[in-house]
């Protein structure tokens, strides 16, 4: 992977940071145990993951997590960049909208690398 300037790792984690602010609210006002709530329950473990990971490798540090955990987010952050694209080209260029979603998924694209290494 690239080097990545100090402003681009903090707008990473700003992005995952957000993922997880929006998925915590969302969560409040779901129905318990329903299956879009297991989903955006995953989703958002990928997420800490993902900030967790990011942080762990730009400070030097080791992330505690276990290998299962590590696959089950990869998975996931996979298959929502899979997504992010869609809705990319619902955005008008140089609005604020697309800006914050290109750089979700450059976080995620970061994330994804660091975990296939």
């Amino acid at each position: 992977m690239e080097k990545v300037t100090p402003e681009e790792q903090q707008q990473s984690i700003e992005a995952f940071q957000s993922v997880i602010r929006k998925s915590e609210n969302a969560l409040v006002s779901m129905k318990s145990g329903s299956a879009q709530t297991k989903l955006l329950e995953k989703r958002l473990r990928a997420a800490r993951i993902g900030e967790g990971l990011l942080t762990a490798r730009w400070e030097g540090k080791e992330l505690d997590v276990s290998h299962e955990e590590l696959v089950e987010a990869k998975q996931v952050l996979e298959g929502l960049l899979l997504m992010l694209p869609a809705f990319l080209e619902k955005t008008k260029p140089g609005s604020g909208q697309r800006t914050y979603i290109e750089r979700r998924i450059k976080a995620f694209q970061m994330a994804v690398s660091y975990l296939n290494e």
